[in-house]
């Protein structure tokens, strides 16, 4: 069967509609075999989810999620964004957040692999956009994929908001609208997929060891209590410990760097807790490691989700589309000029390939190179 991917988006105000709109315009007519469908929190609801499906035949596997903003190569913004795939070989699965821990929901979901057939696979996550653990789930999809089956996507976003999160699934015979949940998709065929990884960070100052850690909490840096140093080293008032919003804002754009083989992983500071001087992530941080300070390179901060997704082009022999995870830091570091510069650089690179991403709550690549959870950062997954 001919493989084919195809996009479509819709920013009309109803989001049945606009649900709709966006899946015929992904279909084309033609008979898909899986759906990925990105939406905003306003569009992000049962009557959508079911009108994407029912659009598509009513029988489609279907995995998706809210968004901080979702792009095209027609604009980007709001609304609705559906990338239809045809030819492969798929599977999918659900795991409500309250049936089991992250570890276990990162096996549930790749356990789709079980179901699918091709010389080359790959599984596709859709995370829990709101939790501070999120490497767990990386960690058990890669006990069922092993090193040799990447896995590639995003978490689930609010718009920044921290007030929660929704899945859209089916598994071919009913729609799923569920909280916080964990979603995989796993797709085989003939020819290789693509995945490229870029941040255009890089590291300042000296380097420190993790003393003490425990999950995303770092509470020592090279011995010292973390919030202290962190403040004294990025420049941030002490009264910060003492003001989450105002904690947030300075810190989202001063990450730390988590050195790596091929590099060095983004690790987002999120909060403080100025009773025990921790400071948090969203993805582990391991006693023992060596962090940085990072700083932005704005052009190469602009240009790393053109990057990206060249890299996984670079991958494929004959491409057909690419599916992007863009951190939703990025535009608060980029603003609106640098965010619309790079959608433009991306849209160039691209040229009439079709594209579909959203702004996501942490990005996922688990291959040899990089080693599950990503921020900051822009991950691209290509089809052939």
């Amino acid at each position: 069967m001919e493989r084919w991917f195809g996009v479509g988006r819709s920013v009309a105000a109803d989001p049945a509609v606009a649900g709709s709109k966006a899946c015929r315009e992904a279909v084309g007519g033609r008979r898909a075999g899986l759906l990925v469908v990105f939406a905003s929190p306003s569009h992000a609801t049962p009557e959508m989810a079911a009108a994407v499906h029912a659009e598509a035949g009513g029988d489609v596997l279907m995995i998706g999620c809210s968004t901080s903003g979702q792009f095209t190569a027609d604009g980007h913004g709001g609304g609705v964004v559906v990338n239809a795939l045809g030819g492969w070989s798929a599977a999918v699965r659900a795991v409500p957040h309250t049936e089991t821990g992250l570890y276990e929901a990162g096996i549930a979901a790749a356990s789709c692999l079980d179901d699918v057939a091709g010389e080359h696979k790959v599984v596709l996550l859709l995370g829990d956009g709101r939790s501070s653990d999120q490497q767990e789930m990386v960690r058990g999809a890669y006990t069922v994929a092993g090193a040799g089956i990447p896995l590639v996507g995003g978490c689930a976003g609010d718009d920044v908001t921290q007030t929660g999160t929704y899945a859209f699934f089916s598994d071919g015979s009913g729609v799923q609208v569920l909280p916080n949940a964990v979603l995989g998709a796993a797709l085989a065929g003939p020819s290789p997929f693509g995945i490229g990884i870029e941040h255009g960070w890089h590291k300042t100052g000296d380097p420190m060891v993790v003393t003490r850690s425990e999950s995303g909490t770092i509470f020592e840096l090279d011995g010292e209590p973390a919030l202290d140093i962190y403040l004294r080293r990025t420049g941030g008032d002490a009264s910060l410990a003492d003001d989450p919003g105002a904690f947030l804002n300075h810190a989202t754009v001063r990450p730390l760097g988590l050195a790596r083989r091929s590099g060095e992983d983004i690790r987002i500071i999120f909060a403080a807790d100025p009773v025990q001087r921790s400071i948090s992530g969203l993805a582990d941080t391991p006693e023992g490691a060596m962090v940085w300070f990072m700083e932005a390179d704005r052009d190469a901060v602009v240009d790393a989700t053109a990057a990206a997704a060249s890299a996984a082009l670079s991958a494929v022999p004959s491409p057909l589309g690419v599916l992007i995870f863009d951190c939703c830091v990025r535009p608060l570091a980029l603003g609106d000029d640098g965010t619309g510069l790079a959608v433009s650089r991306l849209r160039e690179r691209l040229g009439g390939l079709p594209y579909g991403g959203f702004w996501s709550n942490g990005e996922i690549v688990r291959r040899p190179q990089a080693k599950g959870m990503h921020h900051l950062t822009v991950v691209a997954l290509a089809v052939s």
